[in-house]
């Protein structure tokens, strides 16, 4: 029995777009806090920091972006390219104020403007230092000394004070007057990269981090060291703590002495007693993962914003992890780069979050609303494949290179997501899980070892995090397996593999029911229909094949796809199929025609994860390109337009109808080009030929006032009507208005003209032939009159 034409799926259009929008590089946040400004690859991103989109993107073709800074007016931006150029930006519109040289010899690798936002200061690895002046748009300084590549530059904060610092590669801090460009001291101590330096103004100190593992407190007065501090860690990040601010929470209480922040290799924030030299807090809780290098930097960059009170701190993976300064609570996260999204799973009471696994050993839940990002941590390897159920999505499941399988629960209020089972039997990385639907009792995953599990599970009883037991095991399949999946009612357990095999096991026992053969290759995805005995198998071959749960034979296959179908998913009660492919495709079918009926192409990569909402009105991919697209379903929207549509264009040919019965031809015509129909427009064309001259000039000035695409649909008409000797003159007339009343530039604006000039030329030359014989027989007529009146004459006389 065929579905209702409604109940089908028509198209899913692209709703929203998540791409990566910080790939490492400098990240600074605006003056209240609303946009986050970051490199991404050749550009800068402005991030909405509500809802974690990007706004716009601050690009220049092929000039890739070194480093930029923003000025104090939350206006101007200025970015250094590794063409060697500056570039002066007012981000709010994304529009180039202007550009110039840098005049360094090598990249400019540090920026940062005064107060004032009138200077800014640029460092090249040349080891020079130039100040700028953005308003009169001169170099005002070249200030000499350094040697090698700037790490640090800084403009004294009071705008009284007309000194600058920079370090560069001999880990020397030098202070230059700018009144004379010559240097008032040099602070020497530390022996490795200078990363962060803050001056106490009132107390005319300064504190200095690097990457030997120190802070050091200075007096600006003597340029002279008062305290080396050891951190034990490189510290990539430093920032002040507002002299005489208290934060009990922090353990900041001593408001007569300064306090600043350190971040670095060890994924921690630190708070530290500059004038006794002493840490006073140390976090705890700290959501920063630890690299897989050791001794690489954790935290690269920490920023405050003192009109929100936001402390942002940026992670070596790309994620911005905001905190509450009172204490430390976690406002936000943003993940900036997920690199290879390999699966997606809708998450939460709802189905309100979406959990991603990227190529990262945490999982990432994005809340839909706000795209605030968390991470679950547990994992020690990249997490491959995810899972929850319709009869419960506060549940999920996911697996890793590990070779462990893990639980965990979403509870609402307060939000949290925490691990509350895990299961480690596996002997290979595990590729595929799969949960119960009918009931949360069990869950399977499939391995590399070949091997195919079924776990307890009770989540309801489960407190803390206990350990899964194994209710059976099999090996399954003689290579990996990719995709398992288990029947609406819990009864069945489909198994795919590289082995080019699917198979059918009962879910009680394990027990091999049947063996579907007829791939070329080996299976990427199996899926169970909600409605009929049929499972769906998606192969590197580019082939989907429907079987039969009954005699397990091939029912039908779907072909379309010309690369390995990645990811399948039945929609609309099991009469569509939704798949995913390697070549960044997605398409959807009708299984009772076998007709794909959609294809959606947004995607730059292999499409390796797709889900599908439970109600098929929203479905989300994920692919190697690093973007999260939500697509949402346009059927019901596209049918009303196309009913729209075609009531319109009724009432539109009637009105055309009553204009030709009317007599009014030239309103006539401009309707019937609007509507696209070429053969009316050539009738009305020719009523207006045999109405005489003066029709013909009110034609003209109708022609001259059309649309640009009206015209062009009057050239296309043209073309054709010029092939046929019946209705050249009428393309002739139209193409001499066009000629006479238009420059060259405006024809060959038109999109048809390119096109057109071949075919008017040929046919053009064959009505001119045909002419010039026309003209030839034509003038051998008064001839002919004359030789026969010159005979008669010459009868007349003869006959007197």
């Amino acid at each position: 029995m065929a579905p209702p034409p409604e109940r089908l799926k028509a198209n899913y259009n692209v709703s929203v777009k998540l791409e990566p929008f910080f790939t490492g590089g400098k990240v600074q946040v605006n003056k209240d806090g609303e946009f986050l400004l970051c490199q991404c690859g050749d550009r800068i991103h402005v991030i909405d920091t509500k809802y974690g989109k990007t706004i716009r993107s601050l690009i220049q073709e092929e000039d890739e972006v070194i480093t930029f800074a923003i000025g104090l007016d939350d206006e101007t931006l200025v970015s250094s390219h590794k063409s060697g150029l500056l570039r002066h930006w007012n981000w709010k519109d994304g529009s180039v104020v202007r550009t110039w040289k840098s005049l360094h010899l090598t990249p400019v690798i540090e920026l940062v403007f005064d107060t004032t936002t009138t200077l800014v200061a640029s460092g090249g690895t040349d080891g020079s230092l130039k100040i700028w002046d953005i308003r009169r748009q001169y170099c005002t300084h070249n200030l000499k000394g350094g040697s090698g590549v700037y790490s640090m530059i800084k403009f004294h904060p009071d705008p009284k004070t007309s000194m600058i610092f920079g370090a560069s590669m001999d880990c020397k801090i030098r202070c230059w007057d700018l009144k004379t460009s010559k240097i008032l001291g040099v602070l020497e101590g530390h022996f490795s990269a200078v990363t962060g330096f803050t001056i106490f103004t009132s107390l005319n100190q300064a504190i200095s981090s690097g990457r030997d593992k120190v802070l050091i407190h200075w007096d600006l007065k003597t340029y002279s060291q008062l305290r080396i501090i050891p951190t034990y860690e490189c510290t990539e990040s430093l920032v002040p703590i507002e002299f005489g601010e208290s934060i009990p929470l922090l353990k900041v209480t001593d408001m007569k002495h300064p306090h600043v922040i350190s971040a670095g290799e060890r994924g921690v924030l630190r708070i530290w007693n500059v004038k006794n030299g002493t840490e006073v807090f140390t976090q705890t809780d700290s959501l920063v993962s630890q690299p897989i290098v050791e001794g690489a930097p954790t935290i690269t960059q920490i920023e405050y914003n003192k009109v929100n009170d936001h402390l942002y701190v940026i992670t070596f993976d790309h994620n911005i992890i905001v905190h509450q300064l009172k204490d430390l609570a976690l406002v936000k996260q943003y993940a900036g780069y997920n690199d290879d999204i390999l699966d997606i799973a809708w998450f939460g009471e709802g189905e309100t979050h979406l959990a991603v696994a990227t190529n990262s050993i945490h999982v990432k839940v994005y809340d839909i609303e706000t795209m605030n990002c968390t991470l679950l941590k547990g994992h020690t390897d990249l997490v491959l494949a995810l899972a929850t159920s319709k009869s419960d999505f506060s549940i999920l499941v996911t697996s890793s290179k590990d070779n462990s399988v893990r639980v965990w629960k979403m509870s609402q209020s307060p939000f949290e997501i925490s691990c509350i089972a895990q299961g480690n039997a596996h002997t290979g990385s595990v590729g595929s899980v799969a949960l119960s639907r009918s009931k949360l009792s069990f869950l399977v995953s499939g391995s590399q070892d070949t091997c195919l599990k079924i776990w307890k599970l009770n989540p309801i009883q489960v407190e803390g995090n206990q350990n899964l037991s194994v209710l059976h095991t099999v090996v399954a399949h003689d290579k990996d397996i990719n995709a398992v999946c288990i029947s609406p009612n819990d009864n069945l357990i489909a198994s795919g593999s590289q082995d080019k095999l699917a198979k059918i096991w009962s879910s009680s026992d394990l027990k091999l029911l049947g063996v579907l053969r007829g791939h070329r290759r080996g299976l990427w995805a199996v899926q169970f229909s909600p409605a009929d005995q049929i499972l769906a198998s998606g192969s590197t071959d580019g082939n989907i094949m429907l079987w039969s749960l009954i005699d397990y034979s091939c029912l039908k296959t779907l072909e379309g796809h010309e690369s390995s179908v990645l990811r399948i998913h039945f929609v609309s009660k099991g009469y569509q199929l939704v798949s995913a492919a390697s070549d960044g495709l997605i398409k959807l079918w009708t299984i009772k025609t076998s007709e794909c009926v959609a294809t959606m192409d947004a995607h730059q990569s292999k499409v390796w994860a797709l889900a599908v909402k439970s109600d098929d009105s929203l479905l989300v991919s994920g692919a190697g390109d690093s973007a999260l697209i939500l697509w949402k379903d346009v059927t019901k929207e596209e049918r009303e337009a196309a009913v729209q549509e075609k009531e319109k264009r009724i009432l539109e040919e009637q009105q055309l109808a009553n204009l030709m019965q009317k007599g009014l031809l030239l309103e006539a015509l401009g309707l019937a080009i609007h509507l696209d129909q070429p053969f009316r427009t050539l009738n009305i064309l020719k009523e207006l030929m045999d109405q005489g001259e003066g029709a013909l000039n009110d034609l003209e000035k109708m022609v001259v006032k059309l649309s640009t695409n009206q015209k062009d649909s009057l050239l296309r008409y043209s073309t054709s009507w010029n092939t046929n000797s019946r209705h050249c003159h009428q393309a002739q007339m139209v193409l001499n208005i066009l000629l006479a009343n238009h420059t060259p530039e405006e024809l060959f604006s038109l999109p048809s003209m390119k096109s057109a000039i071949a075919g008017l030329l040929m046919y053009n030359e064959r009505h001119m032939q045909r002419l010039s014989r026309l003209r030839l027989n034509t003038a051998i007529l008064p001839y002919t009159a004359a030789k026969i009146q010159a005979t008669r004459s010459d009868e007349v006389m003869e006959t007197n």
